[in-house]
């Protein structure tokens, strides 16, 4: 069966050689046209495979300790369909992992199909319901991720659980200098949001393929980066600073379209050679008042900025949890020894870009996660060594909510330092001169 073989491969680049979901499928069918018809369920079995990922391995664990890699992913991917995906026939499919295992091996799976279209039973009983375990085989998800969601309570875990198993809704943002939002919307495919000129993509062609999308009439952007950008948005003759460390352009996008020319903009990231967007959209617009530039470490910008901002907002790379929903292998890449340097990375942003706020200005922290240790506890460990900084206001969005989105932000305001007088030297002598004459009569009517 050839889409088992294909799909076999793909799953061993991905969970083998730490190669990414899209650009392992890139690989498999770029190469070879005549196998381009087979691309859609292949790629459908094998992100079905990759969302069970930890029940598959823990139910094939006990049974296939001896098995090679290619034998467990066939056995893998042919649970994932007789579970969940169902687009192959089952005793075709079964057939071809047969071939491959052989009788022995595949007889051992016998247990395991008979449970196929009982998804109660999917999960052993004896593992309690309400425990972590269950929970991570039921919704694909770490224990260690669980530990931190769980901060939040469980009833807060269970929700983003449950919301991660659902399809990501796609938010665009709109460039009104191009297209109308209220002409977008008479397009079923559009939904409005609460959000101006964020709508939702509920239509079946793909992004890359929409012509709104291709001419730059709309880009991705969360709607509650651009609810947050909004209300605290400055005017000229103010100067603003965005600090991206994101690979997803959608807040510089943000900050170009949304001031144009009224106000000087700071644009930074680690390397502008990854932008090529956001330098096409600067050129496009002709506009002379952006400075995109690079700062391989935030806390060394004096070159880039030359003066105090009135608006500074920090966004640096995070563990980025609301991935989850958007790429099934997510999890399987996240390198979680590497959060110590990560969290190292947030603190050593938001404290190079507070350098350059102005007094009476404001500084926004903004990470695409939930984390307490990335949100609150940055925050509260700043303003402890910050005392110039009051803390405005901090908020944690979670995926099932309105806006739909895994970010934490918080508002704070520099204050302005208080002016010391000092007075003259004769002002003293007089203010301490009749304390003098007190004292010299007091001492006479001794």
């Amino acid at each position: 069966m050839q889409e088992l073989d294909l799909a076999s491969q793909i799953l061993i680049d991905i969970s083998g050689n730490d190669v990414d979901f899209a650009e392992a499928l890139r690989k498999k069918f770029q190469v070879d046209a005549s196998i381009r018809p087979l691309r859609s369920n292949v790629a459908g079995l094998v992100g079905c495979e990759l969302r069970h990922h930890l029940l598959f391995t823990f139910l094939l664990n006990p049974l296939s300790a001896d098995w090679t890699p290619e034998e467990k992913a066939d056995a893998a991917l042919t649970l994932a369909n007789e579970y969940f995906f169902k687009r192959f026939k089952s005793e075709d499919i079964k057939a071809a992992l047969k071939a491959k295992l052989g009788d022995a091996k595949f007889a051992l799976l016998a247990p395991l199909f008979e449970k196929s279209g009982k998804p109660e039973e999917y999960i052993p009983a004896t593992i309690a319901r309400n425990s972590d375990q269950y929970l991570s085989l039921r919704y694909n998800t770490p224990e260690w991720v669980l530990k931190i969601w769980e901060h939040y309570g469980y009833g807060s875990t269970y929700k983003i659980l449950r919301k991660n198993i659902r399809p990501l809704v796609t938010s665009l943002r709109v460039r009104t200098d191009l297209l109308k939002t209220e002409d977008l919307v008479k397009n079923p495919d559009f939904k409005a949001t609460p959000v101006a000129d964020v709508v939702t993509y509920v239509g079946k062609t793909p992004l890359r393929r929409l012509e709104e999308v291709k001419e730059g009439k709309l880009f991705a952007e969360k709607a509650a980066l651009k609810k947050v950008l909004d209300q605290f948005k400055i005017k000229e003759p103010c100067e603003a600073l965005c600090f991206n460390g994101n690979e997803d352009p959608a807040i510089l996008k943000e900050f170009i379209v949304s001031y144009g020319a009224s106000v000087g903009l700071n644009l930074g990231v680690y390397n502008v050679d990854k932008y090529v967007e956001v330098s096409k959209l600067i050129k496009s617009l002709n506009l002379h008042n952006v400075n995109f530039y690079s700062a391989e470490d935030p806390l060394a910008m004096d070159a880039a900025i030359s003066r105090p901002q009135d608006l500074v907002v920090a966004c640096p790379n995070s563990s980025n949890f609301d991935l989850i929903r958007e790429y099934p292998d997510y999890l399987m890449h996240f390198k979680k020894d590497g959060m110590d340097s990560l969290f190292a990375k947030e603190k050593a942003m938001l404290e190079g870009c507070s350098k350059y706020v102005a007094e009476n200005g404001t500084l926004i922290y903004v990470i695409f996660t939930i984390s307490r240790k990335e949100g609150h506890q940055t925050i509260a460990e700043f303003i402890e060594h910050h005392a110039e900084f009051k803390l405005v206001s901090e908020t944690q969005c979670f995926p099932y909510e309105d806006l739909d989105t895994a970010m934490f932000y918080a508002v704070l305001k520099k204050e302005p330092k208080l002016a010391k007088v000092t007075p003259p030297l004769v002002d003293l002598a007089k203010a301490a001169a009749p304390q003098v004459a007190v004292s010299a009569e007091g001492a006479a009517a001794k």
